[in-house]
């Protein structure tokens, strides 16, 4: 297990999934040839009533963070450093539409979707990155909200973005603090900045539960990954109301992301030794965990649904569909390289 205290450059890479960023950067600059996909993406869903997956649709190139619209008739998922409208079902199922975001700026796999379905939430990067990460205050990572159709977008403040309130007035995100990130509340206008965690581990990922009165998280502070969560208000002294909601020793859990009607919550999870943001590999898996009162029904453990080749852009935001009876997250597909 890493040491919590780690470097500012491996905290970058650990929580902030550089290489997506950087792989973004080189898709956009007109000054150089489009690279050849190296991977190709399956959009997986699982149905938790009928206990069964299926691929909706696979596209080239390596695709993160499916969040599902709340009318059920499209994926919005980045790549390359640009937001898409994926349709799921009809003539243009599978057919990425981009999104022409009004402010400048290159979209990362934080991004969020507002519970009326009106907003998008997402942290992007204003390029170019300095020659040399030293701090992860050397990267611009602006947090904007939008129209689903890119419009209006605005910068509100900084941040690694994760999830929405359900009335629609904050957003929560991480950002460094100390030696460490912590989770962090504001308004939707930029205001009322609020920390949410103080403990010195590691925390990430928060989502809102649909009451508005529980925010989930993940963290480190009990010596491995394991879903978290605390009360709307923030975590209190000393994170004495943070609870810890998922157990286990054989995985790395991250991203606990409940479903809206509380029934239910999945984690993507890593393999013990690849506990960091920067691993895109085997040993993935999805893990359904059954709720009582937000927290595990008696006798209920996270429960492996798959197992699969990704990484943390897999489905670090949430992936539910608006009626909780479905969730989608992408695997990936190595492309062999062509012959030269």
């Amino acid at each position: 297990m890493k040491s919590p205290r780690l470097s500012f450059i491996s905290l970058s890479a650990l929580f902030l999934g550089m290489l997506f960023v950087f792989a973004g950067l080189a898709a956009q600059n007109p000054n150089q040839p489009a690279p050849t996909p190296k991977y190709r993406t399956h959009f997986v869903i699982y149905d938790v009533l009928k206990k069964t997956t299926a691929t909706l649709f696979n596209i080239d190139g390596e695709w993160h963070a499916p969040n599902w619209t709340r009318d059920g008739k499209y994926i919005v998922s980045d790549m390359g450093g640009d937001l898409y409208r994926i349709p799921v079902d009809g003539a243009n199922r599978g057919k990425p539409d981009k999104i022409e975001v009004s402010q400048k700026m290159m979209a990362t796999n934080d991004h969020a979707l507002a519970w009326d379905g009106k907003q998008i939430a997402i942290t992007g990067i204003t390029p170019p990155l300095p020659a040399k990460i030293r701090t992860p205050a050397d990267i611009h990572n602006p947090i904007y909200i939008m129209n689903m159709d890119g419009s209006a977008a605005r910068e509100v403040h900084l941040g690694w973005l994760h999830g929405w309130s359900p009335d629609g007035k904050y957003v929560v995100y991480v950002q460094y603090h100390g030696d460490n990130f912590d989770i962090y509340r504001i308004d939707r206008d930029g205001s009322g900045e609020l920390l949410m965690t103080t403990n010195k581990a590691q925390d990430d990922g928060p989502e809102y539960s649909a009451d508005g009165k529980w925010v989930y998280f993940c963290s480190n502070r009990s010596g491995k990954w394991d879903g978290w969560r605390m009360p709307a208000g923030g975590a209190g002294p000393d994170d004495k109301l943070a609870e810890k909601i998922t157990h286990g020793s054989e995985t790395q859990d991250w991203f606990p992301h409940i479903s809206p009607d509380g029934k239910w919550l999945y984690t993507l999870s890593y393999p013990m030794d690849h506990p960091d943001h920067a691993y895109i590999g085997d040993g993935m898996k999805i893990k359904l965990l059954r709720l009582e009162n937000g927290v595990g029904a008696k006798g209920a453990d996270l429960t492996t649904v798959r197992t699969f080749f990704g990484g943390q852009g897999s489905g670090n935001t949430g992936g539910w569909s608006a009626d909780s009876m479905q969730f989608a997250w992408t695997e990936y597909q190595t492309i062999p390289n062509p012959a030269k």
